[in-house]
């Protein structure tokens, strides 16, 4: 039987029931640093594209390559 007043027990089930990304759990959890340097990069040449009239195809690759360069540093950070 488990000691309920024991503070590691229940730090062991809380990080069990909630998924951390420690144990067990999906790995989904918030961006890293690193993921948000390149969300803001993204936007910001996103507005850029868009005031300067780019073609929907630019803007297509823009967002397409940001969101694999966006999960590649997430991934290479965690």
């Amino acid at each position: 039987m488990r000691d309920i007043h024991d503070h590691n027990e229940y730090h062991k089930y809380e990080s069990i029931t909630k998924g951390s990304n420690n144990v067990g759990g999906s790995g989904v959890g918030k961006p890293s640093l690193g993921g948000w340097i390149v969300i803001i990069i993204v936007i910001i040449m996103l507005i850029h594209f868009i005031f300067n009239d780019a073609s929907w195809d630019a803007i297509d690759t823009l967002l397409g390559l940001g969101f694999l360069a966006f999960l590649f540093i997430n991934w290479m950070t965690k």
